[in-house]
């Protein structure tokens, strides 16, 4: 028992890093100096969660909090994000100057958030976990110095955040009612039992709508371009890659409550994958903003990760698993390359890519790589993420699904390659260099080099993800 805080080890690591930004802010330290301090920080709790990896247990009481491969996994790539956008920040000038020293310290306590969640199997820390990784977002999504814009940005994301936690706290409700009990193992026992009652039913569906929301799936989309392209670079950034996957890994835990149960889970999932997959790769192509071309890829890229949930099988879980971590940091690299485009705070276009390759050859190859990525071609990481995904769905029978997700694939890859064609083959309209910071260079080396290991050798992270799945499974 005297041991048990040893499996919070990594949460209480990111808290200590936001207590330190904090420290720091209240005592006049410089933005630079405290977002250096978030850096060392956030890689000592990386370093932490590698350390951590195979631990398994439950720190608390039991029931309310698990610690096992699935959980360790992800918090590994939690922090690792937390690091990369830290890292890639820059000077933060799309934010507004007396916020930018409190930036680290938000980010730290949405990391800390995260976290939680995917550990949390009680469903009231479930919600607060929840909801302490929402309101720093909302607050740095708000503090952007486009005015109107920002605002009006802001404002739909805790509308609809809102929206999407009342309804999930009303879902968690109707579940409590039924199965008397806010702890998952008896509710996910009465569902797959296929005791589960109508109220039970319309709880779990509802409880799911937060869930949806956070990962950005159609019909829970809509927040995503506005605010992608009105928030602060450093702010997307986190809601694009760490955000995400976060999303991915309670959407995956609560979807092992439908195992066994008696309602049409898996094609509910697959209409929402449909959707999110055409309606994102279309919108996108129709897209000018930089930014908000990567917010509709994202709605995109939360249907080919449901591609492997609504499997409802170790196999799709492994493949999601594995997509997610390596989506975190290609989805990073297109990113980093927006924020140092925009250093001086605006939202770059697609023709502020122009002639990139003359311009920044680096950050023109991050860009190649990060699109790629994204395009699922080889040698990347995310051609490796596509097949399991598609693999496991064909596993089960679902060649239509695949084909669909084929098509949304080649559609995507217009408006992917029309970024490359901006930066390799349009001349640049200002021949002026970019300055690339070296804390810049570090982000962009240490992003697409694991989106290129990955991609060369995807056996070692598919056989942790497959064994994270095997856990979550088993749990």
């Amino acid at each position: 028992m005297s041991m048990d805080w040893l499996l919070f080890l990594p949460e209480l690591v990111v808290l200590l890093a936001a207590l330190a930004t904090f420290v720091c802010n209240v005592s006049g330290a410089s933005a630079r100096v405290i977002r250096e301090v978030g850096c060392w920080c956030a890689l000592g709790a990386f370093a932490v969660s590698v350390a951590c990896l195979d631990m398994s247990g439950e720190p608390f009481f039991p029931g309310i909090y698990r610690v096992d491969m699935f959980s360790q996994l992800l918090k590994l790539g939690l922090t690792l994000g937390l690091f990369l956008v830290l890292l890639g920040s820059g000077e933060q000038a799309a934010v507004r100057s007396d916020a930018r020293p409190e930036v680290p310290f938000v980010l730290a306590l949405a990391t800390l958030g995260l976290m939680m969640l995917v550990s949390a199997t009680e469903l009231l820390t479930l919600y607060v976990a929840l909801e302490l990784s929402a309101y720093g977002l909302y607050i740095l999504s708000a503090v952007g110095r486009h005015g109107r814009r920002n605002s009006e940005g802001a404002a739909k994301y805790v509308i609809f955040g809102a929206a999407a936690s009342g309804i999930t706290l009303y879902g968690i409700s109707l579940m409590f009612g039924a199965a008397g009990t806010t702890y998952l193992a008896p509710i996910v026992e009465m569902v797959a039992s296929g005791g589960a009652t109508p109220m039970m039913s319309i709880g779990v569906l509802l409880t799911v709508v937060g869930f949806l929301f956070k990962l950005g799936a159609v019909p829970f989309h809509a927040w995503v371009p506005d605010v992608y392209e009105s928030a602060p670079h450093v702010t997307v950034t986190f809601i694009g890659t760490a955000s995400k996957l976060a999303a991915v890994g309670v959407f995956a835990r609560a979807t092992g409550w439908m195992v066994g149960a008696h309602v049409p889970f898996t094609e509910v999932l697959m209409v929402l994958c449909i959707a999110s997959m055409t309606l994102g790769n279309l919108a996108a192509i129709a897209q000018k903003d930089l930014k908000r071309l990567l917010g509709w890829s994202t709605v995109a890229h939360a249907g080919y990760l449901l591609i492997g949930l609504q499997t409802l099988d170790a196999a799709g879980m492994g493949a999601t698993i594995f997509y997610a971590l390596t989506y975190l940091v290609i989805a990073f690299l297109p990113f980093l390359v927006v924020s140092v485009i925009g250093a001086d705070g605006s939202n770059p276009g697609l023709k502020s890519l122009a002639g990139l390759h003359a311009r920044s050859p680096f950050l023109a190859a991050v860009l190649l790589i990060g699109v790629f990525g994204l395009a699922g071609i080889p040698p990347t990481a995310g051609f490796a993420g596509k097949w399991f995904l598609f693999a496991a769905a064909l596993e089960k029978g679902q060649f239509a699904l695949v084909l669909i997700a084929a098509v949304n694939t080649t559609l995507a890859l217009y408006y992917y390659l029309q970024l490359v064609r901006w930066a390799y083959l349009e001349p640049a309209v200002d021949a002026t260099p970019i300055e690339v910071s070296r804390s810049a260079w570090l982000a962009g080396i240490i992003g697409a080099g694991i989106v290129l290991g990955v991609g060369f050798a995807p056996g070692p992270l598919w056989t942790a993800a497959a064994e994270a799945a095997r856990a979550l499974m088993a749990g």
